[in-house]
């Protein structure tokens, strides 16, 4: 890409706008919605702003974004990821979400009167000479092992009463605050990785 601003007509950078509009129209709406239907587009926000990544992504492995300190050297997809994670708050946790609301396991709704607790994902638990447990304690999942015994997780999710567990943070935080915290960082990012591209 030869002309300097030849990234404003990719179709990933446009593709990362329009996510980031329809994610801020779908939390416009939820402001004025009752308790279910704000839940459910606050998820679907979830997936613009995971669109938003996977474009970001996309666009370095089209050799589309710059690495801002060295102007002539394109970023991989893996130093793209690397320097977007500190940036942007609940990074794995909004992956997580998106995964298994889409793939894995649709992600219900709380009822207000009624407790909720669902632990999903891929989790394995091998007993190699010894003994594996799991078990959900108030700060978040508990994993005990003996011996040369594990346990093999791929991307879980936990989720209590419509809050979901951060391993990062090692607390339960709820959809409206990843989102809060997620959208600001969003567009601050994609503007300074768009003042970057090729």
């Amino acid at each position: 890409m030869n002309d300097p601003k030849a990234h404003l007509a990719s179709p990933r950078f446009q593709g990362m706008r329009e996510h980031l509009s329809r994610a801020t129209f779908l939390l416009e709406i939820a402001r004025t919605s009752d308790a279910i239907a704000t839940y459910r587009l606050q998820l679907a926000a979830v997936y613009s702003y995971r669109a938003v990544v996977e474009l970001l992504l996309e666009a370095a492995e089209k050799q589309e974004v710059r690495n801002p300190s060295e102007p002539t050297a394109y970023w991989t997809r893996k130093e793209l990821e690397d320097y977007m994670l500190p940036k942007l708050p609940f990074y794995s946790l909004v992956e997580r979400i998106r995964i298994h609301d889409f793939h894995r396991f649709v992600v219900i709704p709380p009822e207000q009167g009624l407790q909720q607790t669902f632990l999903g994902g891929q989790m394995k638990l091998v007993a190699k000479k010894g003994a594996v447990a799991v078990f959900l304690g108030a700060n978040g999942p508990v994993k005990l092992t003996s011996g040369n015994s594990e346990v093999k997780e791929r991307r879980p999710l936990l989720n209590h009463d419509g809050r979901f567990f951060d391993e990062d943070s090692s607390c339960y935080v709820a959809l409206d605050e990843i989102l809060g915290k997620f959208i600001g960082s969003a567009h601050a990012v994609v503007a300074e990785i768009a003042a970057n591209a090729a």
